[in-house]
């Protein structure tokens, strides 16, 4: 499984997010919009913890623009 979470990464670390949501949606099969957000928020969190230094955007504002 850690192998899905590779293209959805690339697109959260690059401030995607709406691509991601597209994404974890193809790879996990059909989620409801409340879930994708809710598995696209705890995977943005978890990103942040183990890899910070990777994303390409400022997270203070990662979310700006993003409504669901």
């Amino acid at each position: 499984m850690p192998e899905s979470w590779d293209h959805v990464d690339a697109l959260i670390l690059t401030g995607r997010t709406i691509q991601a949501a597209q994404a974890i949606r193809e790879e996990f099969g059909p989620l409801s919009m409340r879930d994708t957000i809710e598995a696209l928020g705890e995977r943005f969190e978890y990103l942040r913890d183990t890899r910070p230094d990777e994303f390409a955007v400022n997270l203070d504002g990662y979310w700006d623009g993003f409504y669901s």
